[in-house]
């Protein structure tokens, strides 16, 4: 199950952090969705250990994808519990609290998302070491 998730509306961030990341662990499958029901699609197929989830996209926003997988390991209608973190320019301080207490969600960063913190969150929730020469 090395599969990592990244939802995200924009072509141009989910291009830069698909290729951060290949950098990172090209060991893992790394999925792309440019949308909630894509990704929830995507979810449900590839069972990811990780998921980068934006949350203001169009039509459905990231809470509906937090919303299913909650419920569904809530009720063992899903086996997997993927790590989420979500990136996106959080607006007050009610709605990151409320994030930070969902089941699912593992850390709550701003958007836009430097290198050098999606390197440190991906050493810290897949456990790995960071090749020193991956350009930051």
């Amino acid at each position: 199950m090395n599969n990592i998730l990244i939802i995200e509306d924009e072509s141009l961030t989910r291009m830069m952090y698909r290729n951060f990341i290949h950098q990172i662990v090209p060991q893992y499958n790394i999925y792309e969705a440019s949308n909630a029901l894509q990704g929830i699609c995507l979810c449900f197929d590839k069972r990811p250990q990780l998921i980068l989830l934006d949350m203001m996209m169009p039509m459905y926003n990231g809470k509906l994808i937090i919303d299913i997988l909650e419920e569904g390991i809530q009720k063992k209608i899903i086996s997997f519990k993927p790590k989420i973190i979500v990136i996106s320019a959080i607006e007050t301080i009610e709605e990151l609290t409320e994030l930070t207490r969902r089941l699912t969600v593992s850390a709550v960063m701003p958007k836009p998302l430097p290198f050098e913190t999606l390197a440190e969150i991906l050493k810290f929730h897949l456990r790995i070491d960071i090749n020193e020469e991956v350009i930051l």
